[in-house]
């Protein structure tokens, strides 16, 4: 007799229809069939475009579409499903990621809830606990078929520029480049952590190593 959980790796385990045939190399508009070589080429593309978004406002309203145009954006030049939810389920170390049916509503609703809750907002501290819920929401989502962590981090770099126009703060940024390797291990365990039992302690310690005031940057790099 098959139990839940057993149908269900077997609807996740599955040949990727995003994959060439055999294969579990992303379909790519380079024609690229080595997963190495794709993984390197993406990475370059994705700093690239990523590097262009720093240098210019990314405008949007912070909504679904928003999110979508990211990827879109970041990822249009390699694949076909840029800007698209994925529609297969996916999984990673055990933990099964939203149901494609169920993306689009509980993006909308989370980044909608998001806004709402920013009143909650009155110091670093309820800041730092703030990100982290939902920062752990949103990667449980992961809309995409591929590139869901840079996606992640660039709408929540955005998105503390917007928490600054909206609150008492407006100095504050995010700034990856502040983590260690130990740091991005953590991030993945915070989030796993937080899928599995909705704590957010790890996910809110690796994110205050990358909020910087603005102010303190700049008397740092004049010394």
């Amino acid at each position: 007799m098959i139990n839940a959980q057993d149908k269900y790796e077997k609807i996740i385990n599955f040949e990727s229809l995003y994959c060439y045939p055999g294969t579990n190399v992303l379909i790519n508009k380079l024609g690229i069939m080595d997963k190495k070589l794709l993984e390197d080429v993406e990475r370059g593309y994705s700093t690239y475009k990523l590097s262009k978004i720093y240098l210019k406002e990314f405008t949007g309203n912070f909504d679904i579409n928003h999110y979508l145009d990211i990827h879109k954006y970041i990822f249009e030049d390699l694949y076909d499903f840029a800007g698209e939810i994925r529609n297969e389920n996916i999984n990673k170390s055990g933990i099964p990621f939203c149901r494609p049916e169920f993306i689009g509503k509980y993006l909308k609703c989370n980044l909608l809830q998001m806004k709402k809750d920013l009143k909650m907002v009155t110091d670093e501290d309820s800041l730092l606990n703030y990100l982290a819920h939902y920062y752990g929401e949103i990667d449980i989502i992961h809309p995409f078929r591929e590139g869901n962590g840079r996606v992640q981090r660039e709408f929540f770099r955005q998105y503390l520029q917007y928490i600054n126009k909206k609150t008492n703060f407006k100095d504050y940024k995010l700034e990856y480049s502040r983590w260690t390797k130990e740091d991005k291990k953590n991030l993945i365990e915070g989030c796993i952590i937080s899928a599995k039992i909705g704590d957010t302690s790890l996910l809110k310690h690796v994110l205050s190593k990358s909020l910087v005031k603005v102010n303190e940057q700049e008397i740092s790099k004049q010394r």
